[in-house]
């Protein structure tokens, strides 16, 4: 016996453990059938839980191979996973190229729609707050049930300006766009 006080779980893969209990139980294996029969029923009883155990040690060897993957799965698994991967970035370059094509072959309509896709996401102008009420805890026990709460802020923005504004510029748009009709438009590539 060795003096290296390490497990056999610390030096040992999981294959190596394997082969050296199947090893193992080819050796219980051999020397029991070179045994003679037992001819009372303690040597009986010995060899049939002899036979259990090595029994056990070849089904739990079968089973944890049985349960390891095969190299070839694994490998035509990841072929997979990098062929999908190489699909998705010349799908990526191939978007990304039609995109510039597009923005390109667009020009100035390209911009157009750029600014006013700028302007839509501008915030519209708050209207201020005309008045406001403060609830003393006296009154507070008097509120309705319908009331929101006393932490809860209650604003009201009116919005008409803004509604004016944006149809005006509508108008301007739809002017310009009649004088644009005139000029030919250019064609559509659709994506690839």
């Amino acid at each position: 016996m060795s003096l290296d006080d390490r497990t056999a779980q610390t030096h040992l893969t999981p294959e190596e453990r394997r082969e050296l209990l199947r090893a193992f139980a080819d050796r219980m294996l051999l020397k029991v059938t070179a045994m003679d029969d037992p001819e009372d029923m303690p040597g009986v009883e010995k060899a049939v839980r002899t036979a259990a155990m090595i029994e056990r040690i070849y089904s739990r060897c079968d089973r944890a191979e049985r349960r390891k993957p095969e190299p070839r799965k694994v490998d035509a698994e990841r072929a997979t996973h990098e062929v999908a991967a190489i699909k998705a970035q010349v799908s990526l370059a191939n978007t990304l190229k039609w995109g510039e094509e597009r923005r390109r072959d667009l020009g100035p309509w390209w911009e157009a729609a750029g600014k006013v896709t700028q302007d839509a996401t501008k915030p519209a102008p708050q209207a201020p707050v005309r008045s406001q009420t403060t609830v003393t805890p006296e009154k507070a026990t008097e509120a309705p049930l319908n009331s929101p709460p006393s932490w809860q802020k209650v604003t009201y923005t009116d919005l008409t300006d803004a509604f004016e504004a944006a149809s005006a510029e509508l108008a301007l748009q739809r002017q310009t766009a009649a004088k644009s009709a005139q000029i030919p438009r250019p064609p559509f590539h659709g994506p690839p």
